[in-house]
């Protein structure tokens, strides 16, 4: 099997296993869109391998493979930033859920005081 033919088969994998988890509710559909633009990528790009070297000759790189880590990189980047926009979101949802609590317990205290 050549190289070209394994990439190509790992790319449909990825891409067959982040639909069945979509599917299965396991990934949610925020982080789904960057899985399969990522895995339709890769099938691209190993289907036609000519055309990393054309972007990379475009962009004045001249190792093909440096524009690859390059965006992959900056990939990960988006990912963490979403990632940490979410954590900060569920946070401050957690504290106005955990204050809410303590009002209510505070009042049922009060009343049952009275």
């Amino acid at each position: 099997m050549t190289p070209q033919i394994l990439a190509i088969v790992m790319a449909v994998i990825l891409l067959i296993a982040v639909i069945l988890l979509l599917r299965s509710y396991v990934l949610p559909e925020k982080y789904a869109v960057i899985w399969l633009v990522a895995s339709v990528a890769a099938i691209v790009l190993s289907a036609w391998p000519g055309l990393l070297d054309a972007v990379s000759g475009f962009f004045g790189i001249a190792q093909p493979i440096n524009l690859l880590f390059v965006g992959a990189f900056f990939v990960i980047l988006l990912l963490l930033m979403q990632i940490s926009l979410e954590l900060a979101r569920t946070r401050d949802e957690l504290r106005k859920v955990v204050q809410k609590l303590a009002l209510e317990i505070e009042q049922v205290r009060r009343t049952d005081d009275d």
